[in-house]
């Protein structure tokens, strides 16, 4: 399983773009049957999360042998019983809920990363884009809350490929939990997306081709938001600019690579366009400028509340080419990479 061969692989010119969700779905279907300890279940959302295990029946009483949990509407349990689960040995848990719920079982988590345990967190409704629910279900600040947490990784795929790539990377990472975040709504395929590109956290999809040192702009994004992010490149390049576009799955993983890989992705000296629908915090050690969240969501279609915040192709594309006239009237643009790392934990252990 390692070798990715049991994950799904998309075909750009003949297989139709879904929502993450269901990417992940396709996941746990796949590697189910060839892991079997693999065991889980979502608080009281599996239609929602679509985690259900297709080869295996529930956990019950008159079933010991099914491996799906239906833990109810209780995340905290839910996450600790998964600690417990990967503590005891031989299983390898996975849970699941709409990721601003994950606010519930932050205590699980952490505990989760402090122990090293490899838990799977299943995150679905990753974003205003869920809709009608409204503010209470919509994360905001979420996502960089569980960047923000030692020994975890975050992975918001974009599509299909990225999505294979965060349940293989999180599967081959024992000592580390990882929560995978996932759209509700359909997302445009990506035809230069891939397993290999994705797993070193971020890598170039559009504009390979261009030069860094010819570059006018690039533009980072995760997640739902890549499609529009693509489509804005596009058409800035059509204006003239030269433009490259990054797909940014797992900050995390990114920043494990060589300084040399990180350069030749994000070289820091480049306007930089961070888009993501979520907290602008983070983001600031990749990005000149930001499109994110910086208010509580609201109840409307998720296509409404995406244009209402600014995440549209003509947005994009407006804040793209005023990012490269301010610092051309600057003068300069600032070297985001130029600066020193200081590790003051005695004994030099990264950080």
């Amino acid at each position: 399983i390692l070798s990715g061969e049991s994950l799904p692989k998309f075909d750009f010119a003949k297989d139709k773009p879904l929502a993450t969700r269901q990417y992940s779905r396709d996941c746990i279907g796949a590697i189910a049957p060839v892991l079997p300890e693999l065991m889980g279940g979502s608080a009281d959302l599996t239609p929602s999360n679509l985690t259900a295990i297709a080869c295996s029946g529930d956990f019950q009483k008159a079933t010991p042998d099914g491996r799906y949990l239906r833990f109810g509407v209780r995340e905290h349990g839910m996450a600790a019983i998964c600690n417990g689960l990967f503590a005891y040995g031989g299983i390898r848990p996975f849970c699941a809920t709409f990721l601003n719920f994950a606010g519930y079982a932050l205590g699980s988590i952490r505990v989760s990363a402090l122990s090293k345990f490899g838990v799977l967190y299943v995150m679905t409704h990753d974003s205003i884009g869920l809709g009608e629910d409204g503010p209470t279900h919509q994360p905001v600040e979420m996502i960089e809350s569980l960047r923000s947490m030692p020994n975890i990784n975050v992975y918001r795929p974009a599509d299909s490929n990225e999505m294979s790539m965060a349940y293989k990377s999180a599967l081959e990472t024992h000592e580390t939990p990882s929560v995978i975040c996932c759209s509700r709504s359909g997302l445009p395929a990506l035809e230069n997306s891939s397993v290999e590109g994705a797993s070193k956290g971020a890598y170039t999809i559009l504009g390979s081709d261009i030069e860094l040192a010819s570059a006018d702009l690039i533009i980072v994004g995760t997640g739902s938001e890549v499609g529009a992010c693509l489509e804005a490149a596009k058409k800035l390049g059509e204006s003239g600019l030269k433009v490259r576009m990054v797909s940014m799955p797992c900050q995390e993983l990114f920043l494990q690579q060589s300084t040399e890989y990180q350069k030749s992705v994000l070289p820091g000296n480049i306007p930089t366009l961070s888009v993501e629908a979520s907290a602008e915090h983070g983001w600031h050690r990749f990005s000149h400028g930001q499109i994110g969240v910086t208010r509580f969501g609201m109840s409307a279609p998720g296509k409404e509340l995406f244009k209402k915040y600014g995440f549209t192709t003509e947005n994009i594309t407006q804040k793209g080419q005023a990012l490269v006239d301010f610092y051309k009237n600057v003068g300069s643009v600032p070297d985001l990479m130029s600066r020193p790392f200081f590790n003051s934990f005695e004994g030099g252990i990264d950080h």
